[in-house]
């Protein structure tokens, strides 16, 4: 009864695994698709006076935010399924290096862009975050801690995955009346801030239930 039992909840286990990244992958080709493939139209009118002056820390903070949506998917999977073979290791490091290039973007950008300081500094913090996150889940498994490693790569995504979150939440501000400016003020804080303040206290509660 207690293997049963064992198996059911590896099983239920694994189903959750599955279903949470499937979503996450199907939100990051919706944002792929609707915000950032239209940034390869690489042109003056299509980027507009706004963004063409900086355009080359925009291109390397999407590019490497895209790539960084991709690769967080496979190695979360890889990662919570113990694949943790020489693809793991290749494709980790392959996201430290596309999350450091799209950070040095985000920077730039955040200290360049006119108009809003709230949505600036929420961008600059926002990068600073991901350093941090990601820098950890780096040294974590350079001390071998795997556990704290896997915490820390989650928390690490949950910033990358701040690019979708902060589209979704810009147009659901803007469809209740919002105005743009605003709406993105107030996501350059929310998209990675809230994720990492709903996610913190499910891994505490593994701690604890561990326990």
């Amino acid at each position: 009864m207690n293997a049963t039992a064992a198996a059911a909840t590896r099983s239920n286990s694994r189903l959750l695994v599955v279903s949470v990244l499937s979503a996450l992958a199907l939100s990051a080709l919706w944002f792929i698709g609707r915000s950032a493939l239209p940034y390869l139209e690489f042109s003056q009118s299509h980027y507009g006076p706004y963004f063409w002056p900086r355009r080359w820390g925009l291109l390397l903070h999407i590019a490497g935010g895209v790539i960084a949506l991709i690769v967080g998917v496979v190695q979360l999977w890889l990662g919570l399924t113990n694949r943790v073979a020489a693809l793991h290791r290749a494709l980790g490091k392959l996201y430290v290096g596309v999350i450091a290039v799209a950070s040095i973007g985000g920077f730039y950008l955040s200290l360049t862009i006119p108009g809003s300081a709230p949505y600036a500094a929420g961008l600059f913090f926002l990068c600073v975050a991901w350093v941090i996150t990601t820098s950890m889940a780096v040294l974590a498994i350079r001390h071998r801690n795997l556990l704290q490693h896997r915490q820390w790569v989650m928390r690490s995504y949950a910033v990358t995955f701040a690019f979708v979150t902060f589209r979704f939440g810009v147009e659901a501000l803007v469809s209740q009346g919002l105005a743009t400016s605003d709406a993105q003020a107030i996501m350059a804080w929310a998209c990675w801030a809230v994720p990492l303040m709903l996610l913190e206290p499910l891994l505490q509660l593994r701690k604890v239930r561990g326990r």
